[in-house]
């Protein structure tokens, strides 16, 4: 399902914090949105996913302006995953889990869409336990089982790997990957330039609210414009392995 973002700008109370923003995203691909601490990637995260309702421009989801869906409609167009932990006490796991199909399908805990969920998060073991009384990499990776579980062909990830340790970081990249490759259009925020690119089909550097750049990985982390936008010297290599771009403090 299509993503189409015209002349996109965003108000938060007195001060601008999209501006002019531009970018087609289509199916199957894997978008990582990039930038600074306060570049807009949140914003536009929420932007896109009708939360927030654009000061000028537009944001077409499958070729209608996502903020005219009912919530409803919106549930069933895209999932997502906000950055601050809920706050959801008195309810396991698995129940956690499962409102993510309710939210969707008004189905309460499809027991077969919420088992292949946990175990694709590796949260099977702990599906019992009170989600309030889990650590906070766990509760991260419940949510992402909970988007899992609403089956939405858009996917909005925002900073899906924090809190999070490297294998565990890895593995919900992965599948974010999986599930653009199975068809889905993924968009996720991060502030990790290394593991966005290696799993990343594109990627948008956002700065003051601005696209800056697009493209490939390889085509986006040029040394000399990320020195400049983050504010620190960097160096570019290739992984040895994946050939992806690596960034690092030189």
């Amino acid at each position: 399902m299509s993503i189409v973002l015209t002349d996109l700008s965003v108000d938060r109370g007195s001060r601008r914090v999209l501006t002019d923003v531009n970018l087609e995203i289509e199916p199957g691909q894997f978008v990582a949105v990039v930038g600074p601490n306060g570049s807009g990637k949140t914003t536009l995260l929420h932007t896109i996913a009708g939360d927030l309702l654009p000061t000028s421009g537009s944001v077409e989801v499958d070729g209608r302006p996502i903020h005219t869906r009912t919530v409803v409609e919106a549930a069933r167009l895209r999932s997502f995953l906000g950055q601050e932990h809920q706050n959801i006490a008195g309810f396991d796991v698995a129940t956690v889990v499962g409102f993510g199909a309710f939210v969707s399908d008004g189905i309460s805990e499809p027991k077969d869409r919420v088992a292949a969920a946990m175990n694709r998060t590796g949260v099977s073991a702990i599906a019992e336990r009170r989600y309030d009384e889990l650590s906070g990499g766990e509760q991260r990776r419940v949510a992402v089982a909970r988007v899992l579980c609403q089956n939405a062909p858009i996917m909005l990830l925002d900073e899906p790997t924090d809190s999070l340790d490297l294998g565990h970081a890895n593995s919900v990249m992965a599948i974010a990957r999986d599930e653009a490759e199975a068809g889905r259009t993924v968009v996720v925020t991060s502030h990790d330039l290394n593991i966005a690119s290696q799993y990343a089909t594109m990627m948008v550097l956002l700065d003051k609210g601005k696209v800056v750049a697009t493209g490939t990985p390889s085509e986006v982390l040029q040394a000399d414009l990320v020195s400049q936008i983050y504010g620190t010297p960097v160096i570019v290599m290739a992984h040895p392995e994946s050939g992806t771009p690596m960034v690092i403090s030189s």
